[in-house]
């Protein structure tokens, strides 16, 4: 007599990873636009797009935002 086991996987299996994947994959998109901003921010007012970048990953956007704002145009 041959007996064959079966193996049963709940559908929340599947649920949990690709409900972190969209979580993640939000987080990235919003990040990548909170970046865009910064980036278009620090080049109209003349200022240096990298350290913007950097300090909005850092400390965040939207504070970095506010400094920009308040820090103005830079001298050439």
């Amino acid at each position: 007599m041959i007996h064959i086991a079966e193996i049963v996987v709940d559908s929340l299996v599947w649920k949990i990873p690709l409900m972190l994947l969209m979580v993640g994959i939000i987080l990235v998109l919003v990040y990548y636009v909170y970046i865009g901003i910064t980036l278009n921010m620090a080049k109209s007012r003349h200022r240096d797009p990298l350290g913007w970048i950097l300090l909005s990953l850092f400390v965040s956007p939207l504070l970095t935002w506010i400094i920009l704002l308040i820090a103005g145009d830079a001298e050439r």
